[in-house]
């Protein structure tokens, strides 16, 4: 394969004619030496001095970075400051500090509805009881809570985040001021102790609104640290803590560039760095707050602060662009005074040929086409091109053009003498050769029909490699009874070897195209249905939300309805018997009286009204039972998964489809006594509610008196553990036994399964076999001891282990 050096080597020197061949004077080699010194110089100062300019502006743009996220850190201050010095306002005055609700709450109620920046006002009795605007006097004490004893001790104190004990555990953000008596000159301070507390709640949303403000461009966002480096404030709000709810400090952050910042922040300190988070490169702002224990950071994506190095960068690529445009003059000028001559005729021969043979993209008509161009334009005596197999040390003569009146060559041809594997070496020297024939063209007529043997001799032939992207060794070989092989010839046959890997190429590649083509058709359809299936779990994410809102929207006033009822009953039924025993001691009513009776038909209203009473209680009652249902079916799934009834689960369901339920559908329930299983019980509960709505389906589709549903739940023992297998068959259509092979193919579907609503099978079946480590199976006509139930139908058998 020497000859393939040989080629680079002259490419190469053809690109600077004059270059390390001596074929020109010291002169153009020390030209080329002096301008290639010139460009490295040049280079290295550019790069160096562009390096420098780019870290002095990104160290200005960081402190006006800085400078601004401080502006907006001091309109947080002044915000916190402000609320501190309206609840010391309040803490002050008369009706406060005489301590007795009933004087300060209407004043206090006033004042929540004023400032708009209280969720509620408290007031604090040394031992710790207090009083709200809210629900006034609390059942709880807050003795234990820092906030009031750092006011108890005379300071007015913004305190971290906690739970409110009032609020139905809403997280707050309590605020402090000490409460002085009367006698108390409170700006002096004396060292009296405060008779009480007066205590500002703002809800952690308002804080976290106040800091979300602070912004700096695009894709910004701030979080606050209190002094253990806990998260109090973030966009993603599992990692943020409170006294009463702790989350990790982010000084314990696997991630340690966030850990470095985050103890930066603890320490108190202000500054901006250029760190990695969450693989983004970003700036983080960090500045203490004064009104507070707390610390606040700025995450700026580098873009933001970096788009102003545009036209640095500009300005750098135009000189670069200009730089490189001088070299390639400089190089352009040395070439072009060390070319000899042109060669217009041979390179305008060559651009047709080439032409020819990129315009075609089949293989047969492109190999043709180059060996009849060669041989005419060269005036060969013959033109082959042929594929070298290097496992045997053979050539395929594949092609061939031949002058008028000689004998054909095609078929495959090994070297006589040398050594094994040598042939290819051997032609690359160009060295003489006799070829003998092994095979004929079409390999099944003898090898002895027709010339068996070819002579390649010294300075009478060329033969250029020609390798293609597969990497297959072809031959162009060009045969002449003259005097060949000229630098000229040699030149054109590799152009011409260039141009036709190329096209052997573009046709091999043509042909793979159409196989991707193919491909991406199919994975396109497989794309749409993969998007159907995701845009229907979507919606069922929104209607399972919308569901439990919905649901626990409706849960209150349906109890309110179920518990008055029973109330309603009660004194309906007093108020009957009291008009029963009064028509009892006074039968004979004044006319008045008698009239409205006998109008309102007393008697029949005495009877129809408890049993109205009676029909509104069971349909709340069901109400408060489908609800209940909906509420647990739909209620978010928890990260861990938890222990769960299956019986409550597939009964849940059963309530929340017996509209699809038609009275002559019968549902039979064997269940077994099962232990709580360790599970995720919402995608347990969409995986049942899949399989059962699809069962009624299947049953409502057939003209049979005896619907039957059977479901059945029993504990089985495998070689590895013991798993609950809950059945849940029907005496329905069948699934034919093709399709019950390929339940757990993705994007299969079939008219037999496309009913699964929201969840297609293949999910049903990833829930089952991947979350929880169990198996679903379909066995069509059933196959299992209730056969005799269900007649042929379909049986879904889910096993879970028992953990």
């Amino acid at each position: 394969m020497g000859s393939f050096a040989k080629v680079k080597w002259r490419k190469l020197t053809r690109i600077l004619p004059a270059g390390f061949n001596g074929a020109y004077h010291l002169s153009y080699q020390i030209g080329v030496l002096i301008l290639g010194a010139t460009i490295l110089v040049a280079s290295i100062a550019a790069c160096i001095g562009y390096q420098k300019v780019r870290r002095l502006t990104i160290d200005n743009l960081e402190r006006n970075a800085l400078l601004e996220v401080k502006e907006r850190r001091n309109n947080i201050d002044r915000w916190l400051g402000t609320r501190k010095a309206e609840l010391e306002t309040l803490a002050n005055t008369p009706g406060v500090r005489t301590m007795n609700w009933s004087v300060a709450s209407p004043y206090l109620k006033s004042e929540v509805n004023r400032l708009q920046e209280f969720v509620h006002l408290a007031l604090i009795e040394p031992d710790g009881s207090y009083f709200t605007t809210k629900v006034g006097r609390a059942l709880i004490n807050v003795s234990d809570r820092q906030h009031f004893k750092k006011a108890m001790a005379g300071e007015v104190y913004v305190s971290d985040p906690t739970v409110s004990r009032t609020l139905k555990k809403q997280s707050i953000v309590p605020i402090s001021a000490p409460v002085w008596s009367n006698s108390a000159n409170s700006l002096a301070r004396t060292p009296k102790k405060p008779i009480g507390v007066m205590n500002g709640v703002i809800s952690i949303e308002k804080i976290t609104k106040v800091i979300g403000n602070l912004e700096y461009g695009a894709g910004t966002y701030a979080f606050a640290i209190n002094s253990q480096g806990v998260p109090i404030v973030h966009p993603d709000a599992r990692l943020m803590g409170n006294i009463d709810k702790p989350a990790p400090s982010l000084l314990e952050s696997a991630d340690t560039n966030l850990a470095n910042v985050a103890r930066e922040m603890v320490y108190q300190k202000t500054g901006i760095v250029l760190t990695q988070i969450n693989d983004a490169k970003v700036y983080v702002a960090y500045l203490p707050l004064e009104q507070a224990e707390w610390s606040i950071a700025l995450v700026i994506p580098s873009e933001n602060i970096e788009k102003e190095l545009l036209p640095l960068n500009i300005l750098a690529a135009a000189a670069t662009g200009l730089f490189a445009a001088a070299t390639v003059a400089a190089m352009a000028a040395l070439k072009l005074w060390a070319v000899n001559r042109s060669r217009t005729r041979t390179e305008a021969l060559l651009h047709r040929l080439t032409g020819r043979i990129r315009a075609c993209l089949h293989l047969d008509r492109i190999l043709e086409t180059t060996v009849e161009e060669l041989g005419t334009l060269l005036h060969l005596d013959r033109a082959i091109f042929g594929w070298y197999d290097p496992r045997l040390d053979t050539v395929e003569f594949c092609w061939e053009y031949c002058r008028e009146g000689l004998p054909g060559r095609l078929g495959i041809f090994g070297a006589r003498g040398g050594p094994s594997g040598d042939l290819a070496a051997r032609l690359g020297r160009c060295e003489t050769i006799l070829l003998d024939r092994i095979c004929a063209p079409d390999k099944y007529r003898p090898a002895s029909e027709g010339v068996t043997e070819l002579q390649l001799t010294n300075n009478r032939y060329a033969a250029v490699p020609v390798l293609t992207h597969t990497h297959r060794l072809g031959y162009l070989f060009a045969c002449a009874n003259r005097q060949f092989a000229t630098a000229d010839e040699v030149e054109i046959l590799e152009t011409i070897a260039d141009s036709l890997a190329i096209a052997i190429s573009q046709s091999q590649l043509q042909g793979q195209i159409q196989q991707e083509l193919k491909l991406i058709e199919e994975l396109l359809a497989k794309l749409r249905r993969t998007e159907e299936h995701l845009v229907k779990s979507e919606k069922m994410i929104t209607v399972g939300q919308l569901a439990a809102g919905i649901s626990q929207e409706i849960n209150n006033p349906i109890n309110f309805m179920y518990g008055s009822l029973i109330h309603v009953n009660d004194s309906l039924k007093y108020l009957l018997d009291i008009i029963s025993l009064y028509r009892e001691k006074y039968p004979e009513p004044v006319p008045v009286i008698a009239k409205k009776i006998e109008t309102l038909d007393l008697d029949f209203i005495s009877k129809d009204l408890p049993q109205i009473v009676n029909s509104l209680k069971i349909s709340t009652d069901r109400i408060r039972h489908i609800v209940l249902a909906l509420r647990n079916i739909s209620l978010p799934e928890k990260a861990n998964k938890e222990r769960a009834n299956l019986h409550e689960n597939i009964d849940n369901i059963l309530v929340l489809l017996a509209h699809k339920l038609n009275p002559n559908i019968l549902v039979v329930k064997e269940y077994s006594n099962l232990p709580p299983i360790l599970c995720y019980p919402g995608q347990l509960s969409q995986v049942f509610a899949n399989i059962l709505s699809k069962a009624i389906d299947s049953v409502n589709k057939i003209d049979k008196l005896d619907r039957t549903i059977t479901i059945k739940t029993n504990i089985v023992e495998h070689s590895t553990s013991r798993f609950i297998a809950v059945s849940i068959a029907h005496n329905g259509s069948r699934i034919p036994s093709e399709i019950q092979q390929k339940i757990s193919e993705p994007f299969y579907e079939n008219k037999h399964l496309k009913d699964f609503t929201g969840l297609g099978l293949l999910v049903c079946y990833k829930i089952i076999v991947e979350l929880h480590g169990g198996s679903l199976r379909v066995e069509s006509p059933v196959q299992s001891q209730i056969k005799s139930q269900t007649g042929a139908g379909a049986e879904f058998i889910v096993e879970l282990p028992i953990i």
